[in-house]
């Protein structure tokens, strides 16, 4: 059974309502936000959904496949198309039929794949390796990324069709520090879920945390999101020898970060991006004191120089894209990616 998607925060949601609106129509959709927070679970939810429910969800990680392997993994292959074709092969477009395929990663894909992939969405069909006829298919697009693929398109290194090809609909899902409110209550399924299986093999029962283990996780940033938040109750439900969750159970980096800033790095030493009225400060990096959660850094600097470029051009998109040395479409793209209203 497929996980939901849980959370009473706003930012669930609002998403939760744009899944909703988007699941019953068969346009392209890109999901695009950090690791661990839930891309799939979106991807998998609007499938349940939508037309093509009772059809394949077919998911495909773009970056776990080697390049010389994917076109024969999306398209398939006939026998002796190549040395080691030993037999026909359906490829996962083909799998998908009438269905829903995800394209996890897509970002990694290399240009030669792009351009193949972009054929296939364009016309619907494809061949296979080895082939001579088309195949048609009539498949459901949903593609997802961590990676900021506008900025990929302006370096070159992804196909700028094939962005607006996928991203007919976009959404984003939030990270876990934006949703503090649903910290709690996700803990308390991942427990209640681990604690299950637990009873089950050893007839030991954890029945929840205690105050000051609750206050931890609710202090720490989950830089690794929803994903680093279940493997760290994963991992003190495993080390746990009494009834309740205590803090001496949970990783040394989640009990560090009680009292340091929101949003600093993950030991919470000083390590945080210091912001001041003329100017921002970034720390040394120091792995000794902790893990480095660089792209929340990294959002935290992109914000602030957006914010003073928007404010230097009296809310004008165009005159901040300027002052930055950007496109105008990169800058929307970046304050609609960041929340930021003018």
């Amino acid at each position: 059974m497929q996980r939901p998607i849980l959370g009473k925060s706003q930012a669930i949601q609002d998403l939760l309502n744009v899944i909703e609106r988007v699941a019953t129509s068969k346009v392209n959709i890109l999901v695009i936000g950090e690791s661990g927070t839930g891309k799939e679970l979106v991807a998998r939810r609007i499938h349940d959904l939508g037309p093509f429910r009772e059809k394949p969800f077919v998911p495909v990680n773009c970056g776990a496949i080697p390049e010389n392997l994917m076109e024969t993994e999306l398209f398939g292959h006939h026998r002796g198309s190549f040395t080691g074709a030993v037999q026909d092969k359906t490829g996962l477009f083909e799998m998908a039929h009438h269905g829903t395929l995800f394209l996890d990663e897509v970002g990694e894909l290399s240009l030669a794949m792009q351009v193949k992939l972009l054929r296939a969405i364009q016309e619907r069909s494809f061949r296979k390796v080895g082939g001579v006829q088309d195949i048609k298919v009539d498949v459901r697009i949903i593609a997802a990324t961590n990676r900021d693929l506008e900025a990929a398109v302006a370096r070159g290194t992804f196909r700028e069709d094939l962005y607006y090809r996928l991203n007919v609909i976009l959404i984003k899902t939030p990270p876990l520090r934006e949703r503090p409110g649903d910290i709690g209550l996700l803990a308390q399924e991942f427990l209640k879920q681990l604690t299950a299986q637990l009873t089950t093999k050893t007839g030991k029962k954890i029945n929840g945390f205690e105050p000051a283990a609750m206050q931890e996780l609710e202090a720490y940033h989950w830089p690794g999101n929803v994903r680093e938040l279940e493997n760290s109750i994963e991992r003190a439900v495993t080390l746990e020898s009494g009834s309740l969750i205590t803090p001496a159970s949970l990783p040394e980096w989640v009990r560090n970060a009680k009292g340091s800033e929101q949003g600093g790095r993950a030991s919470g030493k000083g390590s945080s991006l210091a912001q001041q009225e003329n100017g921002i400060f970034l720390p040394a990096p120091d792995f000794a004191q902790g893990n480095i959660p660089l792209e929340q850094i990294l959002e935290k600097v992109e914000r602030t120089y957006l914010l003073a470029a928007m404010k230097e051009a009296r809310g004008s998109k165009k005159k901040a894209a300027e002052l930055l040395g950007m496109t105008l479409r990169s800058v929307r793209y970046r304050l609609t990616k960041l929340g930021i209203s003018f």
